[in-house]
């Protein structure tokens, strides 16, 4: 007899294979899919809530959302279209000489030259490390892109992110969004009230140290080196309302702050305060020393 005519209707017939338990697998999968959204909710809440979270997206001045630009092999480039007057997500960068900028910049653009043997202003860059995370810096040179890439270069030793290159320079910007912002250094040929006035020479200490206005702060010119900042904060600290910087040598035609054009000592010097937010700032437009000699003879900077 075989064994299928002994199985009684008791015995359980034989099975083939295990059954696959479908229903407990997709419970399973489920609790993990929660316990997956719950951690990273959980993660995305916890950086939200720290004063110096990481930003998880970078917001793009034409409205788009995208990875930083430093991790492309080229230099980080933005067009003048893709750019808002105004936006409140992207600072702007002049990174031209002072005659240059106040020559004609971008409204609200900040000042940071780039000298040819000088870091970037570590005073601009602590100001730029305290924006907000996700701001775009967008560097702006003259019609070629050199100096900026110079300085984004320079800018990104110094650990700051979100830069870039304004294609075209200044003149891209200009045929996008129209006239630029310019400052003009007045000169006068006889102060007002000269002794309560401050004097700057902005000749060489040589020729300052053989004689000078008295009271004057020499603060040479010098188109490869930034200000003095030393000198820069006691011009500061004398909290003046007029600031008279001098000599200027008639036969000279390069006495203004043209662009592309290095000026006077005296017009440089003015530029360079000027750009840096000091008023009251004007151009004494005479020679020194005059017919009747310095004020202070043989004397070395106060």
């Amino acid at each position: 007899m075989s064994d299928s005519e002994n199985s009684g209707p008791g015995t359980p017939a034989p099975r083939s294979g295990a059954a696959v338990p479908w229903r407990e697998l997709a419970l399973a999968w489920r609790d993990a899919g929660l316990l997956v959204v719950f951690a990273t909710v959980s993660a995305l809440a916890f950086n939200g809530l720290r004063p110096n979270g990481l930003p998880l997206l970078r917001y793009a001045p034409f409205d788009l959302l995208g990875p930083c630009p430093e991790i492309l092999n080229d230099v980080p480039r933005i067009t003048a279209d893709k750019l808002k007057p105004g936006d409140p997500n992207v600072v702007i960068v002049d990174v031209r000489l002072a005659w240059d900028f106040l020559a004609g910049h971008i409204p609200g653009a900040w000042f940071l030259p780039l000298y040819e043997t000088a870091p970037p202003d570590e005073a601009v860059v602590q100001r730029l490390r305290a924006l907000k995370p996700g701001t775009w810096i967008v560097l702006v040179g003259a019609a070629g892109t050199v100096t900026a890439e110079r300085a984004l270069t320079a800018l990104s030793v110094q650990g700051l992110r979100g830069l870039f290159v304004l294609e075209g320079g200044l003149g891209a910007w200009e045929g996008h969004h129209g006239p630029l912002a310019a400052v003009q250094v007045p000169a006068v040929a006889d102060p007002q009230d000269p002794e309560g006035a401050l004097w700057i020479d902005a000749r060489d200490e040589e020729s300052f140290a053989a004689g000078h206005r008295e009271g004057a702060i020499n603060l040479p010119f010098d188109d490869l080196l930034p200000p003095d900042p030393e000198v820069l904060l006691r011009i500061r600290a004398a909290k003046a309302d007029r600031i008279y910087v001098y000599p200027v040598d008639p036969a000279s035609g390069a006495d203004r702050a043209v662009s592309g054009a290095t000026p006077q000592p005296a017009f440089g010097v003015a530029c360079e305060l000027v750009a840096r937010g000091f008023r009251g700032v004007m151009v004494w437009n005479a020679p020194y020393p005059g017919s009747t000699g310095p004020d202070v003879r043989g004397s070395t900077p106060p």
